[in-house]
């Protein structure tokens, strides 16, 4: 194929209009039935958030004297000691600190409170977040303190800026785990969270150097936990504290056994904010004080089981389309929905059922129906034969992957057919040659009529979640390259691949996509469940990623929380978080992945200095990582693992240089490009 090197200007990127494009068309997604624990909704325990750190808000009261003061306890179980103080202005904060012996005494008083400035070995402005969307704070970082509860007291007059947050780093060793244990994430419904205190062996055991912190061995019901409680805010706002218990009987485990849960009714759709706070001792005597960091999405009940029973209702070729009898309880039909499930049948000549394949797609009401599409050739792999049944079938909102109906098992009716049509469906199976082919993976391919209107090949540079032009500066280290920006914006996972969709394919008929961060995300999702460019192009890697959190990075639902205060000036994104992340991986099969080549970075490791890419995430993330996203969470199971490089970072303004501008990566993902 010949490539062409095609420069778009800028002019005309910036006045090229998203809705110009007709709607994508959706891909008829199956896979074996090797792939159904794949494509399971995900096991909630995986996507825990692991933290080494404290976020504790700051709360002023006016005193008698009219300033405005805060006091609240400080544990600090490490000789070396940081912490973050987040405020639109802490230059007006006078931040005082009083010891432990100090405070054991009956009466203590507050002259015997210590400037911070007297006691921090340094403190530095620092900038908090991930892309562009970051908050100011300031970094204190202490030597050889002594360890236990000291007091911290903040007083101001600047009544413009009351509020803030500290955000407390604590000792690697020992680690709060937190995750959303159940409940459906609808409006009325209730939600259970889970805690457990956890003690990192490896790291005690083979030195507190090791870069693998948090990743290593933990050890269990370790008994940090003496009391836990959420902290949670609605979407409006409001503040509830709810307590946990390890009892048995509010979603955690078992009695005792050192899992903390704690359960609250979401009664109202937006984003919660949750916070998971658990204080108690280590097993040196030391103060334990961790908390997690959870953006929850609650939405309205959009679809609901209507009065038909499922049916195939019409034979085209090898396609059977299946008419789910779901109905629309929304006042949209503009709402799109991914539909997940298992198709099994009965073995000839037996009455044992026997697994089809998995289904999916992304869809959208069509003559009040719900429809799926099913290739008759996996019936014929599978030596199947009717009556056939959907097995864990799913129907989720596209945005956040949450599911609105669940069915263990439904029967799909072939009544509605003609005899005609059952005989062809029979004639086919018997014609199926064994082999797996693209039509029986992604649906059959439109060609012409999914809108790529465009002539050429090139390749789309692709920039993450509120990203500046990381790729602009670098540009010409690629060839045939058009650069997508959309600058400063919030995309769930679906509106950012159908956006790469509509300006990849009114641009380049055919093309392969390196991308940044988010980026990375949004092209697997869009050549996963839409037909684009993407399927026209040729090459030896149709997706290259770089510094991509395919499972989530935990500071997207630590940035929501802080955002309580400072606003989160790009908005939330439920698809950045751990848990949001591994929703949307439960959808994305094999045969798509394998078309994906990533790569991680982390900041430059060496013996005689600290080493961080962020020095105000550093205290949030787990190592490695690479300032915004964790080692560990850049991987993607059955793609192509590139490898990790130290020495890069995830974006410009981090220690070392951005990750986007490492000219030998670029080259050879240049060199290996789909086009």
């Amino acid at each position: 194929m010949l490539h062409t090197k095609l420069h778009l200007p800028l002019a005309l990127l910036a006045s090229w209009s998203f809705a110009s494009q007709a709607a994508p068309v959706a891909k008829q997604l199956a896979g074996p039935p090797e792939e159904f624990a794949l494509m399971k909704v995900a096991d909630p325990a995986l996507s825990s958030i692991n933290s080494k750190s404290a976020v504790i808000p700051v709360q002023f009261k006016q005193d008698k004297q009219g300033s405005w003061r805060w006091e609240t306890n400080l544990p600090i179980d490490s000789q070396d000691f940081k912490f973050l103080v987040f405020s639109r202005d802490s230059k007006n904060w006078d931040i005082q600190m009083r010891d432990p012996l100090t405070n054991l005494m009956q009466t203590p008083k507050a002259s015997q409170f210590q400037s911070i400035n007297d006691l921090k070995t340094e403190s530095k402005s620092v900038q908090y977040g991930m892309e562009s969307n970051k908050l100011p704070a300031t970094r204190y970082d202490f030597e050889n303190m002594q360890q236990g509860n000291w007091t911290l007291s903040i007083t101001t007059k600047d009544v413009e800026n009351l509020d803030g947050y500290l955000l407390i780093g604590g000792d690697d060793d020992y680690r709060l785990n937190s995750y959303k244990s159940g409940g459906k994430q609808v409006v009325n419904n209730t939600i259970h969270y889970v805690t457990e205190g956890v003690i990192d062996n490896e790291r005690r055991l083979i030195g507190r150097d090791n870069t693998n912190s948090g990743k290593g061995m933990l050890r269990r019901n370790s008994n940090l936990i003496d009391t836990a409680y959420l902290q949670v805010t609605n979407p409006d706002g409001e503040q509830i504290k709810y307590k946990m218990y390890d009892d048995g009987l509010h979603g955690d485990k078992f009695a005792n056994d050192g899992f903390w849960g704690g359960d609250f009714v979401a009664e109202n759709s937006g984003n919660y904010n949750v916070q998971v706070i658990a204080q108690g001792f280590n097993p040196e005597g030391g103060p334990f004080l961790r908390t997690t960091e959870h953006l929850l999405p609650i939405i309205e009940q959009t679809v609901g089981l209507g009065d038909k029973t499922p049916a195939i209702i019409s034979i085209d070729g090898n396609r059977l389309n299946i008419d789910l009898g779901v109905r629309n309880t929304s006042d949209s039909s503009d709402n799109h929905y991914r539909i997940i499930g298992e198709v099994w049948g009965l073995a000839k000549n037996s009455r044992t059922k026997v697994p089809v394949s998995w289904i999916s797609t992304i869809g959208s009401f069509k003559d009040g129906g719900l429809n799926i599409e099913l290739d008759s050739r996996w019936i014929a792999k599978a030596g199947a034969q009717a009556p056939f049944e959907i097995h864990n079938l799913r129907v989720e909102d596209s945005t956040h992957y949450i599911p609105l109906i669940e069915m263990d098992s439904v029967s799909l009716a072939t009544n509605a057919l003609s005899t005609n049509s059952l005989n062809q469906l029979s004639a086919q199976t018997k014609s199926f040659t064994g082999q797996v082919t693209d039509e029986m993976l992604m649906g059959k391919n439109p060609g012409g009529d999914f809108s790529v209107q465009a002539t050429g090949s090139g390749l789309l540079l692709v920039h993450g979640y509120c990203s500046s032009d990381v790729w602009g500066p670098v540009a010409g280290q690629f060839s045939g390259e058009i650069i997508f920006r959309d600058l400063g914006a919030n995309r769930s996972h679906d509106d950012f691949a159908r956006r790469v969709r509509d300006f990849g394919d009114a641009n380049l008929n055919s093309y392969g996509i390196v991308a940044h961060s988010q980026g990375g995300a949004a092209a697997l999702h869009l050549y996963t469940y839409y037909w684009s460019g993407l399927d026209n192009s040729s090459g030896n890697r149709l997706i290259q990623s770089v510094g991509t959190p395919y499972q989530g990075t935990p500071l997207a639902g630590n940035l929501a929380a802080l955002g309580d205060v400072f606003g989160v000036g790009c908005g939330t994104n439920s698809n950045l978080t751990t848990s949001g992340s591994a929703s949307w991986l439960a959808g994305i099969p094999t045969w798509a992945r394998s078309r994906v080549y990533y790569s991680s970075t982390s900041f430059e490791d060496v013996w005689w200095r600290y080493d961080y890419c962020s020095l105000a995430t550093d205290l949030f993330l787990s190592d490695p990582e690479d300032g915004v996203v964790e080692k560990s969470r850049a991987q993607l199971s059955s793609a192509n693992n590139m490898g990790h490089k130290t020495d890069w970072c995830h974006t410009s303004g981090m220690r070392d240089t951005a990750q986007t501008k490492d000219s030998s990566r670029n080259s050879n993902m240049n060199s290996n490009a789909n086009r």
